[in-house]
């Protein structure tokens, strides 16, 4: 097995979104559609925008930065645009 550099994390992770991009524009469904917009933008229910963030919440901005390529990515093989 090949040693877990953080290089061969990050390309891995990589093959991942971009194989859950191809499936979810095969899958050509508004409601997965619609479930990605749904999460690609944290919602962290707070009224006061200078409060500072809880702990742990860079994991939930990063959920919803992740998925949000996945819905770009997604976005763009449906649209026939080549990836970049």
């Amino acid at each position: 097995m090949t040693d877990l550099t953080s290089d061969t994390i990050e390309g891995r992770l990589i093959a991942q979104r971009k194989v859950l991009a191809r499936l979810v524009a095969l899958a050509g469904s508004d409601a997965l559609r619609d479930w990605l917009d749904e999460r690609s933008t944290m919602q962290d229910h707070q009224e006061d925008p200078g409060a500072v963030p809880a702990p742990g919440i860079g994991i939930e901005v990063a959920l919803a930065e992740e998925i949000r390529c996945i819905r770009d990515e997604a976005d763009r093989l449906r649209d026939g645009i080549a990836p970049g």
